[in-house]
C-alpha cells in the first residue's frame, strides 16, 4: 500500500516538473537571471560608446585622415547657355547685310564650386572639450571647374545675304578660337558673387554633413560646427 502511495506521488512530481518546463519555455522565461554593467552602451550595430573610459581622441587624427576621400566636395554646380554669332563678309571691309552670311553658335555648360578639405591641418579643427564642440575652419568655394556639354553645342542654319551664300567655312582653329571665347564667356557668367555666396552657404551644410557623422561615432555628445577661415 505505502509503494503504490510513493509510485503516485513521484508520478505526480514528474508531471508537474514536465508542466512547468513546457509551461516555461513556451513563456521563455530564463532560468538564469544575470544583473551586469560593462559600461559599454551600444549606438547602434556599428557604434559603441564607453562611458567615463578615460580614452582621449584626438579629432585632428582622426578627420585628417580622411582626406584621401574626400579631397576636394563639389557643393554647387550652375548651368548656362553662352552664344556667339560668326560672320563671313564677301567683302571684308563692307559691313552690308546683303553682302555677309552669319551664324549662331551656343554652348551650353556646368560650373562646379568646390571646397579643398585636403588642405585641412591640426589649427583648422578646434575642441572645445569644455562645451563639447568640434569648430573645423574651412576655406570658401571657388568656381574649380567648367563642363561643356557635347550634346548641347547647337549651330544654328546660316542667314545668308543677298550675294552671300553658302555655308561659312570654319576651320580648326576657328573652332578653338570659338571655344575658347564661349569658355570664357561662361565662366564670367558663373563667376559671380551671387553665386559664391550660395556656394558658400551651401558648404557650411555639407561640410558638416560629411565630418558630423565620423565626430558623432567617436563621441555623439559634441556638435560641429563649420566656419570659414
Amino acid at each position: 500500500m505505502r509503494r503504490k502511495l510513493l509510485n503516485g506521488v513521484c508520478s505526480l512530481l514528474v508531471i508537474l516538473i514536465i508542466c512547468v518546463l513546457v509551461w516555461g519555455r513556451h513563456n521563455k522565461i530564463p532560468v538564469f537571471k544575470e544583473s551586469y554593467d560593462d559600461g559599454v552602451e551600444q549606438i547602434d550595430l556599428n557604434t559603441i560608446y564607453l562611458e567615463g573610459s578615460g580614452v582621449e581622441v584626438n579629432f585632428s587624427e582622426v578627420l585628417l585622415g580622411k582626406q584621401e576621400e574626400t579631397r576636394k566636395l563639389i557643393v554647387s554646380t550652375q548651368e548656362a547657355t553662352v552664344s556667339t554669332e560668326l560672320s563671313d563678309r564677301l567683302i571684308q571691309k563692307l559691313d552690308f547685310d546683303f553682302l555677309k552670311k552669319t551664324q549662331k553658335v551656343s554652348y551650353t555648360g556646368k560650373g562646379y564650386f568646390v571646397v579643398d578639405l585636403d588642405g585641412l591641418t591640426e589649427e583648422d579643427i578646434i575642441d572645445d572639450k569644455e562645451k563639447r564642440i568640434l569648430t573645423i575652419k574651412i576655406e570658401h568655394a571657388y568656381l574649380q571647374a567648367i563642363e561643356i556639354d557635347p550634346d548641347k553645342i547647337i549651330v544654328d542654319d546660316v542667314k545668308e545675304g543677298l550675294l552671300a551664300r553658302g555655308d561659312i567655312e570654319l576651320t580648326v582653329k576657328d573652332l578653338n578660337a570659338i571655344e575658347k571665347e564661349l569658355r570664357g564667356r561662361l565662366e564670367t557668367k558663373f563667376n559671380t558673387a551671387e553665386n559664391g555666396q550660395q556656394a558658400d552657404d551651401l558648404a557650411l551644410n555639407m561640410v558638416r554633413e560629411v565630418y558630423e557623422p565620423i565626430v558623432k561615432a567617436i563621441d555623439r555628445r559634441y556638435s560641429v560646427v563649420v566656419e570659414f577661415q
